[in-house]
């Protein structure tokens, strides 16, 4: 079956996603130039994304109140940057405005931890655990209302329940958006929304045409089996790179070890405690081995441990990722390692994808490489290395949220579209089938062979990947076969 178009909406800009990173430039957008039309386009009526998902109903902004913090953070995310391309310009521009869009936040009514005076406190952050420059908020569906209700009073339409099948560059700018099968109540409401006539029992695919696109879509870790991120499709990444954008840094993902079932987060840095084993995953081929005290697989596992208690993520060549790599060779064909806590316990573990350092390269103003698309958030980079900062992403999705928002008024203000009519629009196949073990399985590789920078056997699975991608029908399937191709295809092993 084919996905036909059955409307077409026309916007001044077009924002995908409703994250953190969405709704700041939809925001500044509106701000810089009220009398725009502007339509956010997000899977779901209420928060999306990995910005509103996290466990702890908290999230992390960092944000530099000083010149020497500016210049302490600099310094610390350029001594993280291990292999990764980095833009100092793009790192100097987040240290520069981070207390603006700190301020803007809080002028927003986004509620952040205080003191009993009042004053914002300051915590310690992952990879940076010796200064106090990040600044926590609560009630993440809080936050979620403060960005929303201001949108609507300016004028924001939101169409609900829809997510980017494809994204228009010149001469017909704009997004193919497809319906999301698990919001079914979001159709007609955003049909309603955006001034069409819902239609009950159709829920076909919309043309949005804009004079500029602000990608927000998130990041890739949802396409893994083992995964801690919020709610998107995962493949946003493969959408910007079908329009042409320079890609960059998509092999670093982030990764928190979790326990399974559950996903409760797990420290590494407790193996130092000493007691534990990793038990053998075993093969017809290699029979499991007795389970091996971890003190034998990690020299100086105390030094280390105490390290790797300073940050959550796995950190790229860092001297205390020989503990992650170690606890990697445990893997079992599910991408499971399990170990033995020293009162026997089995503990089963296993790296979580959790958000993405790569993504389409941006300049100072959130561009891309094609002109009037835009990006930013966690399928955007530049501002990251293969290490980041603890809150560093959300500090990104402000600045270049903002700066992303803003160009984005200006290009609307000075161009138009040409009409090329909704037909030019390739209409997609559908498979449903092939849908639900096509994702399945490339679930289940990338959390066994691409996992903490990738494992062995990542080169056999991406030659896997590449002759599904040839054979596959479904625009879903193929969009996160590309997407899971361009981690792949850069990993650090590699």
């Amino acid at each position: 079956m084919t996905a036909a178009v059955t409307s077409s909406i026309e916007a001044d800009v077009l924002i995908l996603g409703a994250g953190l990173a969405g709704l700041r430039a939809a925001l500044s957008c509106l701000e810089a130039s009220p009398s725009l039309r502007l339509a956010v386009a997000s899977p779901s009526s209420g928060p999306s994304g990995s910005s509103f998902a996290n466990v702890n109903d908290a999230l992390g902004m960092h944000a530099c109140l000083t010149d020497q913090d500016r210049e302490d953070y600099v310094r610390e995310v350029l001594a993280l940057n291990r292999g990764a391309w980095l833009s100092p310009e793009l790192l100097a521009v987040q240290a520069e405005e981070s207390e603006a869009r700190l301020r803007d936040l809080m002028a927003l009514g986004v509620p952040f931890t205080r003191d009993a005076s009042g004053k914002p406190l300051a915590h310690s952050s992952c990879f940076s655990p010796g200064s106090r420059r990040a600044f926590v908020f609560t009630g993440l569906s809080k936050a979620y209302e403060c960005f929303t209700t201001r949108l609507r009073a300016l004028g924001c339409r939101f169409l609900h329940g829809f997510q980017a099948a494809s994204v228009l560059s010149d001469p017909a700018r704009g997004a193919l958006l497809m319906p999301c099968g698990a919001v079914e109540s979001g159709h007609a409401s955003a049909r309603a929304e955006c001034g069409g006539p819902p239609r009950p029992g159709q829920h076909g695919p919309i043309l949005v045409r804009a004079r500029a696109v602000v990608a927000a879509m998130g990041g890739p870790a949802r396409l893994f089996a083992h995964s801690m991120a919020g709610p998107n499709p995962g493949f946003g990444q493969g959408v910007l790179a079908r329009t042409g954008a320079r890609m960059a840094n998509l092999g670093f993902l982030q990764y928190m070890w979790g326990t399974l079932p559950g996903k409760t987060f797990w420290q590494p840095g407790v193996l130092g405690a000493g007691g534990y084993h990793l038990a053998s995953p075993g093969s017809p081929e290699n029979p499991p081995v007795p389970p091996v005290p971890v003190e034998e697989l990690i020299p100086g596992i105390g030094e280390l441990s105490a390290r790797r208690a300073g940050h959550c993520p796995y950190g790229y060549s860092l001297e205390d990722s020989a503990i992650d790599l170690a606890l990697a060779e445990g893997l079992d064909s599910a991408g499971v390692a399990t170990l033995l806590a020293p009162d026997g316990t089995p503990l089963r573990v296993a790296p979580m994808a959790h958000a993405s350092n790569g993504g389409a390269v941006i300049d100072e103003h959130g561009q891309t490489s094609v002109p009037g698309i835009l990006a930013c958030g966690e399928c955007a980079t530049g501002m990251h290395g293969a290490n980041r900062v603890g809150g560093g992403m959300v500090l990104a999705t402000q600045v270049f949220g903002h700066r992303a928002g803003v160009r984005a008024a200006l290009i609307a203000e000075n161009s138009c579209t040409e009409d090329s009519g909704t037909a030019r629009c390739a209409e997609l196949p559908a498979d449903e089938d092939e849908r639900r073990e096509g994702l399945d399985w490339l679930a289940r590789g990338l959390s066994r062979y691409a996992a903490l920078g990738g494992r062995p056997g990542h080169a056999a699975f991406t030659a896997q990947v590449r002759r599904q991608l040839e054979q596959a029908r479904d625009w879903r399937v193929s969009l996160s076969l590309e997407t899971g191709l361009g981690i792949l295809s850069n990993l650090p092993v590699a």
